[in-house]
């Protein structure tokens, strides 16, 4: 496991508890330290005709081992809101990224 993956986690990253859909709870990483994730709401904002809307794009990126397990329909808590799992995605250098939704 790549030791640079984890600092620069520590660095960005905000500490995750991941409940799964059969309620088991994924709070460690790989290396038995607490699970950090990078956080990132970006808005996409498109135009319908004359009306501008704003939609949220919520996503969690993950050292890949410490994700392996997590599910669609997983939840994760963040600064008190709670996001559910619709994908996740292995980007080939040790990380995965995760949609998420709070709908």
């Amino acid at each position: 496991m790549d030791e640079d993956l984890y600092i620069f986690l520590r660095d960005f990253g905000i500490q995750l508890s991941f409940t799964l859909p059969d309620g088991t709870v994924i709070d460690k990483s790989a290396k038995e330290e607490p699970l950090l994730g990078i956080f990132d709401k970006t808005y996409a904002d498109p135009n319908l005709g004359y009306m501008r809307t704003k939609i949220d794009k919520p996503t969690l990126t993950c050292v890949e081992a410490d994700v392996k397990e997590v599910l669609k329909n997983s939840t994760v808590a963040i600064k008190n809101i709670t996001y559910k799992v619709l994908d996740k995605e292995d980007d080939g250098t040790g990380f995965t990224t995760i949609k998420l939704t709070n709908n």
